[in-house]
C-alpha cells in the first residue's frame, strides 16, 4: 500500500536534526566511524570529541590511548587520516599553539615552567606533579569536559589520593578545573584558512652549537594536505646539508615535517601564517640537534631579513652581515641607519643573498638603531641593532640544563645545547632588570665538578661537553659498580663558558643535571 505524506510532514522532517550535519564530522568521516562506537552523537555532534580542541601531538596521544586502553582498531594509515580530520576543526588556534610549541617535538625541551600568580601556584601544586603545565595549556574544552577530568585521573591512577595525601586532592582538583574552564574555554571550532604552503621558500635559521644558516626549500603538494619536502641549508661555518622528506598540514596552518638531513632523521613543527613559515626542526638520536628557522615567500625578496651580529659596541668597528634574497648592488649611501651615532664605513653586495657591512658606534650610552635599504619595503621584519658601551657580563642558558641517559633502543640519550648570552649593565647596577641583552656570543664551554658531597665523582661519569656547548650523555641507565651504591651515570656538574670580546674576557657558569630516561613521554 502506498502512503502519500502531506507536504507539511516533509517540511517537519527537513527541520529535524540530521545525523552528521550540525557537527564537524559527517557519517562518512573516519572520525565518525571510529569514535561514535563509544561516543554518542547528539544533534550530529560527537560527544567529548567536539568538546575539546588541542594540538596534533596531543590528538596523537588521545587516539593512541583509545587504541591501548579501549580497543580502538587502527589500521595502517588510519592514524594519519584521523589526525587530519580531527585537526580540521578541533585544533588550537595559532596563537594558542604558540604558547605550548616547546612540547611539539618531544625533544627534551629546556623550558622552565613557573607559576605567574597565586592561582597558577595552586594549579602547579595540584596538577604539575605528573605532567607539564604546557600539557594543560594545550587544551581548550567546554566546562563539562573540564569537569570530567577529575574522575578521569582517578580512573587512570587510583593511587593519586595517596600520592597527593598532603592535600584533599579531589576538592583541589575540582577548584583547579573550575578555573581552567573559565581560563581555557572551548569557545568554538577552528576554521582552517584557505592558503596553502605550496611552492619555493627562502629560509633563515639558527642552530645553537653550529651557527646561523640560510637555505632554500620546496613544498610540492601530493594531495590531501600532504607534501614532498626538499631543500638545502648553507651554514655560516662553510658547510652545507641537504634534506628531503614529507610534510603534513594540519588545520590549514600547523605544518609537521619528517625528513632526513645528511642521513639524520628529523622532525619539524612549524606554523604557516601570513606568507611565512616559522618553527623548529630536531634531529633524532644520536645527534639531538635542534634549530629554529623562518621561511619567506618571494614577496619578501630584495630587503634585509636578518642582521648578524645584532649589537655594536662603542668605539669598535664591527662586521655586520645582512641576509635576504634578491639583493641589488649597494653602496654605503644605500644603507639607512636611524642613529646618527652609527656610521657605515663599508657596504658590499657579496652575493644576491648577502650584504657585508662595516659599522662603528661613536656614542657612549645605550640605544638602538634601525637598519634598512634605501627605497625598499623594510616594514617587516624590522632589523634593530642594540648599541652599548661594552659587554659587562655573560649568562649561560639554560641556567640549569637537563639531560637524560639512555634507557635502551626506544629511549635514547637526550642532550642539552648551552649558549652564552652577552649583557651590558644599565644605569642601576643593583637591578638586573635594568640591564641590556645584547645577544648570543661564541664562547668556549667546559664542565667542572660541582661539589655536593664528600667524594663527589659525578664529573668522572658524565662525559664531556663540546667547546660550542653541546652535551650528550655517553652512559646509560645501568649500575656502575665502581660508584658508591652502584649508581648509574647521572649527577650534577657546573657548566663554564668563557668569552673573549669587547677588549676583555668574561666567564659565566650554569649547571648540568644528568638524570634518568623519560619512559612516559606522553605525559609531557
Amino acid at each position: 500500500m502506498n502512503i502519500t505524506l502531506p507536504p507539511l510532514i516533509f517540511l517537519i522532517l527537513a527541520l529535524l536534526p540530521q545525523t552528521g550535519i550540525t557537527g564537524a564530522f559527517d557519517d562518512n568521516s573516519l572520525v565518525w566511524k571510529k569514535c561514535t562506537i563509544c561516543h554518542s552523537a547528539q544533534s550530529g555532534k560527537i560527544a567529548r570529541v567536539e568538546a575539546m580542541r588541542t594540538t596534533p601531538e596531543e590528538w596523537t596521544v588521545i587516539v593512541d590511548r583509545m587504541r591501548r586502553l579501549h580497543g580502538m582498531r587502527i589500521r595502517d594509515g588510519e592514524m594519519a587520516i584521523l589526525l587530519k580530520e580531527l585537526c580540521s576543526t578541533q585544533i588550537l588556534s595559532p596563537e594558542e599553539q604558540e604558547r605550548v610549541a616547546y612540547l611539539n617535538l618531544f625533544n627534551n625541551p629546556q623550558t622552565v615552567e613557573a607559576p605567574n600568580d597565586a592561582e597558577e601556584e595552586q594549579l602547579f601544586a595540584t596538577c604539575v606533579r605528573c605532567h607539564s603545565v604546557g600539557k594543560i595549556y594545550s587544551y581548550r574544552m567546554t566546562e563539562p569536559a573540564w569537569q570530567k577530568l577529575r574522575d578521569f585521573h582517578l580512573y587512570m591512577d587510583p593511587a593519586i589520593m595517596y600520592q597527593m595525601r598532603e592535600m584533599h586532592w579531589r576538592s583541589e582538583a575540582d577548584k583547579a578545573l573550575q578555573g581552567l574552564a573559565q581560563k581555557l574555554p572551548y569557545d568554538r571550532g577552528w576554521q582552517a584558512p584557505d592558503a596553502k604552503p605550496d611552492g619555493e621558500w627562502f629560509l633563515l635559521g639558527v642552530e645553537p652549537g653550529k651557527g646561523n644558516y640560510r637555505g632554500k626549500a620546496s613544498l610540492r603538494p601530493k594531495g590531501d594536505d600532504e607534501y614532498v619536502l626538499q631543500g638545502v641549508l648553507n651554514y655560516s661555518d662553510g658547510t652545507f646539508e641537504s634534506f628531503t622528506g614529507e610534510a603534513t598540514l594540519y588545520g590549514g596552518y600547523a605544518l609537521r615535517t619528517r625528513a632526513r638531513q645528511n642521513g639524520s632523521a628529523t622532525m619539524g613543527a612549524f606554523s604557516f601564517l601570513d606568507g611565512t613559515i616559522v618553527g623548529e626542526h630536531h634531529h633524532h638520536a644520536p645527534h639531538f640537534r635542534t634549530s629554529s628557522s623562518k621561511w619567506f615567500a618571494s614577496t619578501f625578496g630584495g630587503r634585509p631579513l636578518r642582521m648578524t651580529p645584532g649589537f655594536l659596541l662603542a668605539g669598535e668597528k664591527t662586521k655586520v652581515l645582512l641576509e635576504g634574497f634578491g639583493f641589488p648592488e649597494v653602496t654605503v649611501k644605500d644603507i639607512v641607519v636611524s642613529s646618527a651615532d652609527v656610521k657605515v664605513l663599508q657596504a658590499i653586495t657579496s652575493s644576491p643573498e648577502t650584504i657585508e657591512l662595516v659599522l662603528t658606534y661613536g656614542g657612549t650610552g645605550h640605544g638602538t638603531a634601525d637598519v634598512s635599504l634605501r627605497g625598499r619595503n623594510n616594514a617587516s621584519p624590522k632589523l634593530v641593532l642594540s648599541l652599548a658601551p661594552g659587554v659587562d657580563y655573560l649568562k649561560v642558558t639554560p641556567p640549569t640544563g637537563r639531560a637524560r641517559v639512555s634507557g635502551g633502543q626506544n629511549y635514547p640519550a637526550e642532550g642539552v645545547q648551552f649558549q652564552a648570552l652577552a649583557y651590558s649593565s644599565g644605569a642601576d647596577l643593583d637591578d638586573p632588570l635594568d640591564d641590556y641583552l645584547l645577544g648570543p656570543v661564541a664562547a668556549n664551554f667546559s664542565l667542572v665538578e660541582e661539589k655536593t658531597r664528600p667524594g663527589d665523582d659525578d664529573l668522572e661519569h658524565l662525559g664531556t661537553i663540546s667547546k660550542a656547548g653541546t652535551y650528550l650523555p655517553s652512559g646509560d641507565y645501568n649500575p656502575i659498580p665502581s660508584r658508591d651504591f652502584g649508581t648509574e651515570g647521572t649527577g650534577l656538574v657546573k657548566v663554564v663558558a668563557v668569552y673573549v670580546g669587547g677588549g676583555s674576557t668574561h666567564t659565566a657558569e650554569g649547571k648540568l643535571v644528568v638524570t634518568v630516561p623519560d619512559y612516559i613521554q606522553r605525559l609531557k
